[in-house]
């Protein structure tokens, strides 16, 4: 009787190894039931993952210790998700969202309870890469999800725990995203959306080529006036990727771009929600994302199961927000009638309307009086506004380059999957923050009292005086090695190895009390 031949088919799918663990594998016969070419034995499909962030031989996904959980990119096209944050949350097991920002575009993710968020001060325990490069900003770690274009993505993977090959503060678990090229990914598409709340959308991809040349684009522009407010949130991003073969050498050449306005409302009274759903507590609360990122990667096949891999990148992100919040040290002060000395500085400044005696909380909700005399005076104005227009601004760049040798050898009868590699990062960080003292009118606005004196840095002849000023700058260098090795025990378990060092320097400036007080 003639032997059979079997056929395996096998895709990639970015992802990671764990630090120590057994790993159950099915057991290599086991054959499908699906009707196949005849004379064909159909094996199940065998899904590979990357050990790393970077590209490399890969390991079978039923050979990693962990639940990896995985997806493409038409998986969010299917889906119709409005971006990738919005996809984890719909779809991958473990994920949940908390929305305190109010804005779509920046959910804080907590997946098995470890946040990836873009609120400064979340403790961030998951790592996000693109294309092998870090997502997590320097400053904080945190992870603007506005920056990553959603029709870029041609696949993700999201695995659990600590692993030392996606570096620091991988704490729960990270997430690895590939972006599309021209190669797998040709063809032209436009899509024209609309919905209520002003919301309108366009989008667009093109890519194609040749093996030995391809290229790929892609960019969307979404506008919305959220339903809470008349302040629209705007979202930008252009992405392309040009790929090219060079003998056993694979190059692509990435950059992004992405231009982003995004109004979040927070949270409101159960009281007032009732009374009026669009109702907010403060406003403006704006955050502005810039960034600028550009990629060099390359994958030399040094033969069947040898490998070397590497990337060289550049990424720039400003940030800068604009945010109304109500003083909490004036809730237990005087911030009605002014007196004779505010009156005249008052006059003094050209203003009128301003009562003469009587002014309570019973015959005006929305005070503003002693609050503009005391930020002409600067005596008190931290006592008597009850409102602070909040600001900040951070410039981060970082850069860096890696390097990785993965193989597939055997060793004393064993199989091993393995990898080594290095990095260095560095970045160089500018965070400024301050606040400006105003009062809430009718419509929840926070209006700034501009002048001298009106700003919280500390000046004020008052003995609850505060200073919210920061102005840090800092630099970091971080060099790093890391290995894997996945060892066959048997045809069914496999052991998975894997280590990180870490060499880090900072230096941090502070402009205001230099050398740190």
């Amino acid at each position: 009787m003639p032997r059979q031949a079997r056929k395996a088919a096998v895709s990639r799918t970015p992802f990671a190894a764990a630090i120590v663990a057994l790993c159950a594998a099915a057991p290599a016969g086991a054959q499908s039931s699906g009707a196949g070419v005849a004379g064909v034995t159909q094996l199940p499909q065998v899904e590979v993952v990357s050990p790393s962030p970077l590209p490399g031989l890969g390991v079978p996904k039923n050979q990693v210790p962990a639940n990896v959980q995985t997806a493409t990119g038409a998986d969010l096209e299917r889906r119709r998700s409005l971006d990738l944050a919005d996809h984890l949350n719909r779809t991958l097991g473990s994920v949940s969202v908390n929305a305190l920002q109010g804005n779509p575009f920046q959910p804080d993710i907590s997946y098995r309870g470890f946040a990836a968020s873009p609120l400064l001060g979340t403790p961030q325990g998951l790592s996000v890469y693109l294309d092998g490069v870090r997502l997590n900003q320097p400053f904080a770690d945190v992870v603007s999800w506005d920056l990553i274009p959603r029709s870029a993505i041609a696949s993700i993977a999201l695995m659990p725990g600590s692993n030392p090959l996606f570096g620091l503060n991988t704490l729960g678990g990270a997430l690895s995203v590939q972006t599309k090229d021209g190669l797998k990914n040709p063809g032209t598409s436009v899509q024209l959306s609309a919905g209520s709340h002003h919301r309108a959308a366009v989008e667009f991809e093109t890519g194609g080529g040749t093996e030995a040349l391809h290229g790929f684009a892609t960019g969307n522009r979404h506008h919305e006036r959220v339903w809470r407010t008349t302040l629209p949130s705007d979202v930008s991003q252009l992405f392309g990727k040009l790929g090219a073969r060079i003998g056993e050498t694979d190059l692509s050449l990435s950059g992004a771009v992405a231009d982003n306005q995004l109004v979040g409302n927070g949270l409101q009274e159960q009281a007032a929600s009732r009374r009026d759903y669009a109702n907010v507590y403060t406003v403006p609360d704006v955050t502005r994302n810039r960034s600028v990122f550009i990629n060099l990667g390359a994958t030399h096949h040094l033969g069947d199961t040898l490998s070397l891999s590497g990337n060289a990148y550049y990424r720039r992100i400003t940030t800068a927000t604009y945010n109304g919040d109500v003083n909490e040290a004036s809730l237990s002060e005087s911030v009605y009638q002014p007196n004779a000395a505010e009156r005249a500085a008052l006059a003094s400044a050209g203003y009128s309307g301003y009562p003469a005696s009587g002014e309570t909380a019973a015959n005006t909700p929305f005070p503003k009086w002693r609050c503009i005399a005391n930020a002409l005076l600067n005596e008190e104005p931290n006592e008597t506004c009850n409102g602070l227009v909040n600001r900040t601004a951070s410039r981060q760049q970082n850069f860096g380059v890696g390097l990785q040798l993965s193989a597939d050898t055997t060793l004393a009868g064993l199989g091993h999957r393995w990898l080594i590699g290095a990095g260095v990062d560095a970045n160089r960080v500018r965070f400024t923050q301050g606040a400006q003292f105003g009062f809430i009118s009718a419509d929840r606005s926070i209006t700034a009292v501009n002048g001298a004196g009106a700003f919280a840095d500390g000046t004020q002849a008052s003995e609850n005086v505060f200073d919210s000023r920061v102005e840090l700058a800092s630099r970091a260098h971080t060099t790093s090695g890391f290995a894997s090795d996945t060892i066959a025990l048997n045809p069914r378990t496999h052991l998975t190895l894997a280590g990180r060092y870490n060499r880090n320097r900072v230096d941090n400036a502070d402009a205001i009390t230099p050398g740190g007080g």
